[in-house]
């Protein structure tokens, strides 16, 4: 008989080998029928032979088993018991069973590449993909996935926190990153304070052998020279002692004597030298972004430092000492006695006296401050426009006969004259804005009453004349040994213009809109050969900060601080150093910006004007590393400010006038910044901002 697993190997399914077992087991029965029929006589003889009613031929399955012994027994035998019966005729062949159907089954392959052909053979058949996890099914020919998901059940509750793992075992150590490449430079940093070191010959008390005295300090004064008030500190680098003489040489025969020894070698630094370093301190030690740290200690090497480089390092420092500048804010004089307004303006220095024009008692004049603060009027009468030419004062005056015309003080004697009438009677020619080259001083006045003419005054022999005529002459500036203004003729195709001191000849340099239409440079100011000014180049930008380069006459856009065809408006340009700090607006309102030439870039300074509505900041004035101004922040009225190029901050320096306020013009004279301000007792005065020092060791 088969096994099933012969039958399967031949592609028998299991029903089928049930089917076929059912089969085989209803044959045996009939068997064994017909073999009990066929034996009944032989049980009955054999049993009529044996005693007992418990034999076990009574037992029928007894006789079951006698059977079965019958049919293993020897062929012999079987013949014996058989050979006498005749044998049947042959039955007819029985008809062929009608084909079972196939029932579905269910298979299990790795993968799609696995599944056979889908036909009639296997319809309705469904395997497993193993590599995707899903069902596929052959109906009509053709495998369908079985979707086995069924509908969403409704999210279960929160579980419970389990307890947290034990920590796992450390991992093993990543293999080494490559390194990263290199990032950005960063943007400059803002320039520090200024300190200066000053060397000059040791006294012999200090350097037996002769050397050098070191002096370092702060220039607080900003003077360019280190004061014996402002030296910090005192450093002696002496000479080495010189060799001593050679011996002479023994008397020969009419010998000579023998040459002097060399000099010994200098002496070096030691590692008991002072050094010293100064740096802006930072804004958290509240010193209104004027402060400054001096570091001090020995240049011994401490620290892991090098020892006698005459560099202070970090390990050397002994000492480091904060130096915060105080302000004291004070009246120099109520020169108009009351609540009048003097109203000083148009301030100028000669050697270190400080001049301003003002007005006491209903009259103008020139008044003087010198080196203690004492004012004195030396001028009564008109005087407007005035500005320092050397060592002598011009300005714009008026008597009866000329009206307003260019003159001229002198302040070696105290005296004032006429220059000339440029414009005949007493209408004025309205001269101003005098600028010396040389010694020629020029000016802009009318001698019509059209436009006004270029005009020249030499200081040496007192000749004037009309150097060219109706170009509307403004912002005269000198940069290197040539003269640069804005003008146009009869105020037409204003542009950059320049007089050339090595010529003789005055001419248009750059037509920055070209064509009949003006760019109208306008507030030129100087940063070594690079002019900055107002203009509008016709490009669509509007006006705007621009720049002209003297070396290789080249115009460009420097800043276009409010995009588009709009214009910012830049006014009050100053210089500080490599920056540019000027009024403008970017819509809104007018505030202060800056523009800083070592890197191109541009940014708003302030946002007073946003509260104020009025006010905007202006009278901008550079005194050292800060910027000073007037403003209104919309609370304190309009008031002095300051602003530090160093750490970048930004404070009211008094509020002179709680109520309202005023403050005029300023200028930065010996070290300490004086303006035009208004309390609320005497009017608009002249005031002074006085700086002092304060150290404290941090």
């Amino acid at each position: 008989m088969w096994t099933d697993e012969q039958l399967l190997e031949k592609g028998w399914t299991q029903e089928q080998i049930e089917q076929w077992k059912s089969e085989q087991t209803s044959q045996v029965d009939t068997v064994e029928s017909v073999v009990e029929s066929q034996f009944e006589p032989v049980q009955e003889k054999v049993g009529s032979s044996l005693t007992g009613s418990s034999s076990f031929l009574n037992d029928k399955t007894q006789i079951v088993v006698i059977v079965l012994m019958l049919v293993v027994a020897p062929l012999s035998l079987y013949s014996s018991l058989f050979a006498e019966g005749p044998e049947g005729p042959q039955g007819d062949s029985g008809q062929a069973g009608v084909n079972g159907t196939a029932g579905s089954s269910f298979h299990l392959i790795a993968s799609g590449e696995e599944l056979p052909l889908c036909d009639a053979t296997l319809q309705d058949q469904i395997f497993f993909v193993a590599d995707v996890s899903g069902f596929q099914v052959c109906q009509s020919n053709v495998w369908s996935t079985v979707d086995l998901t069924g509908d969403q059940g409704e999210p279960g509750g929160d579980g419970m926190n389990g307890l947290d793992g034990s920590d796992g075992s450390d991992g093993a150590d990543g293999a080494d990153g490559t390194n990263g490449s290199d990032g950005a430079d960063g943007a400059d940093g803002s320039d520090g304070q200024t300190s200066l070191i000053v060397s000059s010959v040791a006294a012999i008390a200090n350097c037996p052998s002769g050397g050098t005295r070191i002096d370092t300090g702060i220039d607080d004064d900003r003077d360019g020279f280190l004061a014996p008030s402002e030296i910090d500190s005192t450093l002696f680098v002496c000479n080495g002692q010189d060799g001593s003489d050679g011996t002479n040489g023994a008397d020969g025969a009419d010998g000579s004597d023998g040459a002097d020894g060399a000099d010994g070698a200098d002496g070096s630094s030691t590692t008991t030298m002072m050094v010293a370093s100064l740096e802006p301190a930072p804004t958290y030690l509240a010193c209104n972004g004027s402060g400054q740290l001096l570091k001090q200690g020995l240049d011994d090497g401490s620290g892991g430092g090098i020892a006698q480089n005459g560099i202070l390092e970090s390990g050397e420092i002994i000492t480091i000492s904060l130096i915060c500048t105080a302000f004291d804010v004070a009246q120099v004089d109520d020169i108009n006695v009351g609540t009048g307004h003097s109203m000083p303006s148009d301030f100028a220095t000669i050697n270190s006296t400080m001049y301003f024009t003002a007005t006491s008692g209903g009259s103008g004049g020139i008044w003087s401050m010198d080196v203690n603060e004492t004012i004195s009027s030396v001028y009564s009468g008109t005087a407007m426009s005035m500005r320092a030419v050397g060592d002598v004062l011009m300005f714009l005056g008026s008597d009866p006969t000329n009206g307003l015309e260019p003159w001229i003080y002198y302040p070696s004697n105290g005296t004032a004259s006429l220059i000339s009438d440029v414009l005949p009677g007493t209408s004025g020619s309205f001269a101003g804005e005098f600028t010396l080259l040389g010694t020629t001083v020029f000016f802009g006045a009318r001698d019509t009453a059209g436009v006004f003419d270029l005009w020249a005054y030499d200081l040496a022999n007192g000749s004037i004349w009309n150097e060219v005529a109706n170009v509307q002459p403004t912002s005269l500036i000198v940069v290197g040994s040539d003269l640069y203004f804005s003008a146009g003729p009869n105020n037409a195709n204003v542009e950059l213009w320049k007089h050339d001191s090595a010529t003789k000849t005055t001419f248009m340099v750059k037509d920055i809109n070209s064509g009949i239409l003006s760019s109208n440079p306008s507030h030129l100011t100087a940063m070594g050969t690079t002019i900055y000014f107002s203009a509008n180049d016709g490009n669509g930008a509007g006006t705007e900060l621009h720049a002209y380069e003297i070396t290789n006459n080249s115009t460009w856009l420097v800043a276009d601080i409010r995009p588009s065809f709009a214009s910012s408006m830049p006014s009050n340009l100053v210089v500080m150093d490599t920056r540019v700090y000027f009024q403008a607006t970017s819509g809104t309102h007018f505030e202060m910006w800056a523009f800083e030439s070592s890197n191109h870039s541009f940014w708003e300074v302030t946002n007073l004007q946003s509260t104020s509505g009025t006010g905007a900041p202006h009278e901008l004035t550079v005194g050292g590393y800060t910027v000073y101004f007037a403003a209104d922040d919309g609370t304190t009225g309009e008031e002095l400010w300051a602003h530090n190029s160093v750490n970048g901050t930004t404070w009211q320096v008094i509020d002179l006038k709680p109520i309202g306020g005023n403050i005029g013009e300023m200028h930065h004279h010996n070290g300490n910044l004086y303006f035009a301000g208004e309390d609320n007792w005497d009017g608009i005065e002249l005031w002074r901002l006085l700086f002092s020092r304060e150290v404290t060791y941090v």
